[in-house]
């Protein structure tokens, strides 16, 4: 099937639902959850300034793309903001003279306050947000905040793109930092205990094959548990620890090691870079 064409100036400008500012990971699974989600391709354009994933992202989803982030933003009702955080600004100010009162503007730049957004952009509504990685196979959580210029309706608009990869929920920008270090850093947890477990099944004697198949479908079974039973994690917890038992003993040990402060204590670590991001 032949690939959508790069968008050009030669193009005449349709109004498009929504543009995307920076088609990497996030702007990609995003896109891709849209479309998924029932989104027609013409109604999406990403601005990307590395070709080969502009191509990438026109051979995988047949959506329009574009080198000129301005030119994206002055096509669309509303952009959702995926670049670095250390790039945003030098991003928000080359679009600027494209914005206008009524055009939305989500952010999902960690650590970028909204008062970033509306000092370069104007008097314009901004929704913060925090996706996370999920996003990419439709599970993602995503917390979503409002600015001083952005009313219920703004929201909603928000809430529509987002819901497309997975569950929003509704937040103070207070709260952001927070959510950062717990939804948005939150896979890499999983994934750092993923490869410990694998790491040490072989150690034990398990092949890596082995290794991989038990682990994932240990976690993702964990999961899928924690979703359908009504019980809390400590009572799903307590199901499986059998006095004296196996289970009992692996988590004694966590427990006198003060696991469970650790652990706590790296999220506040996250939470508080998610607070320097904002402020560097």
């Amino acid at each position: 099937m032949a690939s959508v064409v790069e968008s050009s100036a030669a193009e005449p400008v349709r109004l498009r639902q929504l543009a995307i500012v920076g088609g990497g990971f996030m702007g990609g699974a995003l896109a891709e959850g849209l479309l998924d989600a029932g989104w027609h391709r013409e109604s999406i354009i990403v601005a990307e300034r590395r070709e080969d994933r502009r191509q990438s992202l026109r051979d995988l989803l047949r959506i329009h793309t574009t080198e000129d982030a301005r030119a994206a933003v002055e096509q669309a009702r509303a952009v959702v903001f995926a670049v670095k955080p250390q790039d945003i600004r030098h991003t928000l100010e080359s679009v600027a003279p494209a914005y206008s009162s009524d055009k939305l503007a989500i952010s999902i730049c960690a650590g970028i306050p909204i008062a970033t957004f509306e000092a370069v952009l104007g008097h314009v509504p901004v929704v913060r947000t925090m996706p996370n990685t999920p996003a990419a196979v439709g599970l993602g959580a995503t917390a979503i905040a409002r600015g001083q210029y952005a009313d219920n309706s703004h929201l909603t608009q928000a809430l529509n793109i987002l819901s497309a990869v997975g569950k929003v929920v509704l937040v103070d920008e207070s709260q952001i930092d927070a959510v950062t270090a717990v939804s948005g850093t939150g896979p890499a947890y999983f994934f750092y205990l993923a490869e410990a477990l694998i790491d040490v099944a072989q150690q034990e004697g398990l092949s890596r094959e082995q290794a991989y198949v038990l682990v994932y479908q240990t976690i993702v079974g964990a999961a899928q548990l924690l979703l359908h039973d009504p019980a809390e994690p400590g009572e799903l917890l307590a199901r499986v620890t059998s006095p004296n038992g196996t289970t009992q003993a692996a988590i004694s040990y966590l427990q006198e090691r003060g696991w469970k402060d650790m652990f706590q204590e790296a999220v506040r670590v996250a939470r508080r870079r998610s607070e320097e991001l904002g402020t560097a």
